[in-house]
């Protein structure tokens, strides 16, 4: 790549981040059926000026990853398919397997608010789990899922024994040892496993994995006297069980 390709493609990236951002902005937070009639126009104008930029760049560094992530967003307000979404996930995933952002970019793309289910959510999130080639961050996808899941479309009179189902606990906790497996040396994640052991009430992983947590992070858990409280009653729950 000569000099002012080299210089020209991250500036054409840059130009695309902009407009993506300005076309969220027009659009607003709200419901489709919310956004004014210039709203949408300027939505829809910003992102013809993202993909065209985009498209440029691309032609000049096909290299980038971070091109594709952000194709991956001018897709999702376009509403050009998801065919199109998948071509310029697996672009970015074969450029940078541990592309957390790229994954994020999919999961977004296949919730109920878009193109997806609660059901495309977790087969990608298994997947990422699954996967011999990704890594990095890529397998607290399936964590990130259920969390959207629960945020957004769990009922409120669901929300108390969300996290204990069987099949979730399941999830989270093949999550975050695939992650273990691939990063041991990511201790501060170990705050985030023990919270969920916790809510799933999995008193034995609990409490196997407070010695991993280093100096603890007692803002994480609420403050100290609430961590307290919490591994009182695990251990109160683990020789109650095992007797």
């Amino acid at each position: 790549m000569n000099d002012d390709r080299a210089r020209t493609a991250p500036l054409l990236l840059l130009k695309g981040e902009a407009y993506i951002a300005q076309a969220w902005l027009q659009r607003g937070g709200g419901y489709a059926n919310n956004v004014s009639a210039d709203g949408w126009k300027g939505y829809a104008d910003d992102l013809a000026v993202a993909r065209t930029a985009l498209t440029q760049a691309w032609k000049l560094d096909p290299y980038d990853p971070q091109i594709a992530v952000q194709m991956m967003s001018v897709v999702l307000g376009q509403s050009s398919g998801r065919p199109e979404m998948e071509r310029w996930f697996e672009r970015a995933m074969k450029l940078d397997p541990n592309n957390y952002d790229a994954c994020d970019a999919k999961l977004k793309f296949i919730q109920p608010a878009w193109y997806g289910s609660p059901q495309d959510m977790l087969a990608f999130g298994h997947e990422c789990v699954q996967s011999d080639l990704w890594g990095g961050n890529v397998p607290l996808i399936l964590m990130d899922a259920h969390r959207e899941i629960f945020d957004y479309f769990t009922p409120d009179d669901k929300k108390m024994t969300y996290w204990s189902q069987p099949e979730v606990w399941t999830d989270i906790k093949s999550a975050f040892d695939k992650f273990f497996e691939l990063n041991p040396d990511r201790v501060g994640w170990y705050h985030n496993y023990t919270w969920y052991a916790y809510q799933a009430g999995d008193w034995d992983t609990f409490n196997a994995l407070l010695p991993k947590l280093g100096p603890v992070n007692y803002s994480y858990f609420g403050g100290q006297e609430r961590f307290e409280k919490m591994v009182a009653m695990a251990r109160q729950q683990a020789s109650s069980s095992h007797h």
